[in-house]
């Protein structure tokens, strides 16, 4: 087994900047070999910023390194699975940006192939290390609110003019879907995993007619073990909750504000006998622990989690919602 994971990184936007670099670096076990750009002076600025041995403009370069042993993409949507095989073939760990791809071809592709290579396969679904999810799951596997009915979850970081600007974001070839893909899938995720069941049928509104990116995204799942949810993910409503609602047959979780890894709230948990309490949970770089999970796993010879099979069942549903949206209709992932 490996003492050291070597990190190169593809992509120099924001979130490589503020969280996954100084996530690799934090952890104890991970060192930062390389880094790639499409400019060459914006990689050698991030690899000095942040102790990149190699600063690459090629992806293909950096893969030729034999001291990169696991690769981080953090790439626009539709470069992913690309870049996911790509780093697979040259026998390298890939912990991949969300979503794995932006269409279920490309993620099933993406799985096999890191299958085939014998890499492990991890997906940044951060929300899985948040800290009132982590409890949020654990009152749901220890009974104390009983079964679970019903859920409701708004996500969303407020009306978001940037959205509609002119970038990669908003063009369909290269992002997929708008705030289904940039704000949903993460907290779709977090419910398959809270949960602990898959997604059987999607009942999916967006904003927009067919082809144009969606800035709101309502829709209902029907659960494998029959509870139901109701979510309203959106990049358009001012002054959002970010609240979240579970109801079970013997009481109730409520996550005040708690839907966004960068803002802090309160989990309040009503019992069967009637009791209530309530914890504070502050901003938390969810990031970072994601990147630590990863990096854990590869050191111990570990399944990743969240891993590349979340990752492609991400993409199905998130496909299923379009088709659902798109179609007028009900769409079963069964």
């Amino acid at each position: 087994m490996a003492t050291t994971n070597g990190w190169g990184l593809i992509g120099m936007g924001k979130i490589a900047d503020d969280r996954i670099l100084p996530g690799i670096n934090a952890f104890a076990g991970n060192k930062l070999i390389a880094v790639v750009s499409r400019e060459q002076a914006r990689a050698n600025a991030f690899a000095k910023k942040f102790g990149a041995q190699h600063a690459y403009i090629n992806y293909d370069d950096m893969l030729r390194n034999p001291a990169v042993t696991v690769v981080a993409i953090e790439t626009p949507n539709a470069l992913h699975a690309e870049q996911a095989i790509a780093a697979a073939r040259a026998g390298k760990h890939v912990f991949c940006d969300k979503p794995m791809a932006t269409t279920v071809a490309d993620a099933e592709r993406v799985v096999e192939e890191c299958e085939k290579a014998g890499v492990k396969l991890g997906v940044n679904f951060h929300n899985r290390f948040m800290p009132c999810f982590i409890e949020t799951k654990r009152i749901i596997d220890s009974g104390e609110i009983g079964e679970v009915l019903v859920v409701q979850l708004e996500a969303s970081p407020g009306a978001n003019p940037a959205s509609t600007r002119a970038s990669w974001r908003v063009d369909p070839a290269i992002a997929g879907l708008g705030t289904t893909m940039s704000i949903g899938v993460h907290v779709y995720d977090i419910l398959r995993y809270m949960l602990s069941s898959e997604i059987m049928t999607v009942t999916a509104f967006f904003d927009t007619p067919c082809g144009v990116m969606e800035q709101t995204n309502l829709s209902v799942f029907r659960f494998a073990n029959g509870v139901m949810a109701q979510l309203n993910v959106n990049q358009k409503t001012p002054n959002p909750h970010n609240d979240f609602v579970i109801y079970g047959t013997r009481g109730r979780i409520t996550g005040r504000g708690l839907t966004r890894s960068r803002f802090p709230g309160e989990l309040q948990v009503l019992t069967g006998d009637g009791k209530n309490r309530s914890t504070e949970y502050p901003s938390v770089n969810a990031h970072a622990a994601s990147v630590a999970a990863f990096s854990a796993a590869l050191l111990d010879g570990r399944a990743a989690s969240p891993s590349g099979i979340d990752g492609l069942r991400s993409v199905q549903l998130t496909d299923a919602m379009a088709r659902s949206a798109w179609g007028g209709v009900h769409v079963s992932l069964a």
